[in-house]
C-alpha cells in the first residue's frame, strides 16, 4: 500500500474527518479502518458517537449533526463516510444547502451516500467524490495479497480524483470494459447508484439541472428484472432521452445476472451518445473513485479502447 507522502501527486488532505449518516457502523471494521488510514499518513478525526436507531446509525437529528461536525471544523480537510446502508435520503429535506455551498472540503463514499451526492449536486454544491469508505474499504480484511493490492489501487485512485488528476481511469480499471456504442461526449460526469438515483425521482433533489449528463450506474443485490424496471422509469422520466453518454459499472449479486447483458445492450440503443459496460465501479473490489459534477470527456472506440479524462486536460488515448 502506497503511504500518502509516497504517492506520486501527494494531495493536500492530512486531516481526514469521519461521518455517520447511513447504517450502524461495525466496529471491527471502524477500528481496522482507522489504524489503515493512520498508516497510509492520514490523521484520522473519528465520527462522534452515536446512539443506534433501527438499521440507522443515530436518529435523523444525530446522523445530520455527525456530518455538519466535520465540515465546520478547522482541523479537517476532508470528510469520508463510515459505511452506507440507508438513511442519507432521509435527511435531504432538512439539509443547510447554503452551508454546503460554502463548504470547500471533499465529501467522499458511495452507496447509500449517492443520495447526498446527487441532491447536493442539484443544489449548487461541488467537491463531492463517489469513493471509498471507512468500514468499507478501509475496514476489510485483508487476507491475501491480492486484497492488498486491491486497496492500494483504491487508495491511488481516491488521491488521484482528490488532487485533479486528468485522467479519471487508470490503466487497471480498463480492463475488462466492452464498449456497447463507440463515440465521443463532452458533459457533467454523474457517478451515481441506480436505486439511490431512482429514488429521488419526483423530488426537489433530484439532478434535473445537469446539462449535459455522462452517467456512470451500478448497484448491488438488485435482481434483472429490477434494474430494467429502474431503467424504465429513467426512460419514461425522460432522463435517458439527456445523456450525453453513459457507463456501466458492475451490478454485483444480481439475481439472474444472466440477462443484464442484454438489458445492457438494449438500454445501449437509445442512447445518442457513447456507451461501454463493465467498467470497475460499484460495491467491487477494487473501485474506482470519480468525482461528482465534472466537466469531463468520454472517448470510447470501436476496437474497445476507453478514455475518461477532465475536460482541459491534456489527451492521452488509451485505445
Amino acid at each position: 500500500m502506497v503511504p500518502l507522502a509516497e504517492h506520486p501527486a501527494a494531495c493536500a488532505i492530512k486531516r481526514l474527518g469521519l461521518f455517520a449518516l447511513s447504517g450502524v457502523p461495525d466496529p471491527v471494521r471502524t477500528e481496522r479502518g482507522l489504524a489503515r488510514l493512520r498508516d497510509f499518513g492520514v490523521n484520522v478525526l473519528a465520527p462522534r458517537p452515536l446512539t443506534p436507531q433501527r438499521y440507522l446509525a443515530g436518529d435523523d437529528h444525530e446522523r445530520l449533526a455527525s456530518l455538519v461536525d466535520v465540515l465546520t471544523r478547522d482541523d479537517c480537510d476532508a470528510c469520508m463516510a463510515v459505511r452506507g446502508g440507508f438513511g442519507s435520503t432521509r435527511l435531504l429535506d432538512n439539509m443547510d444547502w447554503e452551508r454546503l455551498r460554502r463548504n470547500r472540503k471533499p465529501i467522499i463514499g458511495y452507496s447509500d451516500l449517492c443520495g447526498l451526492h446527487l441532491a447536493a449536486f442539484q443544489h449548487g454544491c461541488s467537491g463531492h467524490i463517489h469513493g471509498p469508505m471507512l468500514c468499507s474499504e478501509f475496514g476489510r480484511d485483508l487476507s491475501t495479497p491480492e486484497q492488498s493490492q486491491a486497496l492500494s489501487l483504491v487508495w491511488s485512485s481516491l488521491l488521484d480524483c482528490l488532487n485533479g488528476q486528468g485522467e479519471l481511469l487508470p490503466a487497471w480499471a480498463t480492463n475488462g470494459v466492452e464498449v456497447l456504442k463507440p463515440g465521443r461526449a463532452c458533459g457533467q460526469l454523474l457517478p451515481t447508484n441506480l436505486s439511490l438515483l431512482n429514488s429521488l425521482l419526483g423530488t426537489a433533489h433530484f439532478p434535473s439541472r445537469v446539462e449535459n449528463p455522462i452517467l456512470v450506474l451500478e448497484d448491488i443485490g438488485e435482481a434483472a428484472y429490477r434494474i430494467d424496471r429502474y431503467l424504465t422509469q429513467l426512460r419514461s422520466a425522460g432522463f435517458l432521452r439527456r445523456l450525453r453518454g453513459l457507463l456501466f459499472g458492475q451490478f454485483s449479486q444480481a439475481e439472474d445476472s444472466e440477462y443484464i447483458p442484454e438489458l445492457l445492450r438494449e438500454v445501449a440503443a437509445e442512447i445518442a451518445g457513447p456507451v461501454a459496460c463493465g467498467l470497475p465501479f460499484g460495491h467491487v473490489f477494487p473501485s474506482i473513485s470519480l468525482p461528482v459534477g465534472a466537466e469531463v470527456m468520454l472517448t470510447l472506440s470501436a476496437a474497445g479502447g476507453i478514455e475518461l479524462r477532465r475536460a482541459g486536460a491534456g489527451e492521452r488515448s488509451r485505445a
